[in-house]
């Protein structure tokens, strides 16, 4: 059975003067997963092989982690320093 790839990224903000942030996430034909987070002064990788099903498992605590940590900062940012 062939694995399906995935290939997507995105600028966090395209039309700032003042950023450039992207985020790159892949899965290629091998099966290893990539995601990687770049901005202006460095980048991050989160790498894992999907064909070990231990890995699988990382990958998905990983993402699941980092995830929950993005929402956590987005909402103490928004009570603390919103002021609309």
């Amino acid at each position: 059975m062939e694995k399906q790839t995935y290939n997507e990224k995105n600028f966090l903000l395209p039309d700032s003067p003042r950023s450039m942030a992207c985020y790159h996430a892949k899965v290629m034909e091998d099966g290893i997963m990539k995601l990687t987070i770049h901005d202006c002064k460095g980048s991050i990788q989160l790498h894992n092989d999907l064909n070990d099903p231990e890995q699988v498992t990382e990958a998905i605590n990983k993402l699941y982690s980092l995830a929950s940590g993005i929402v956590e900062l987005q909402d103490f940012i928004t009570q603390e320093y919103l002021h609309e």
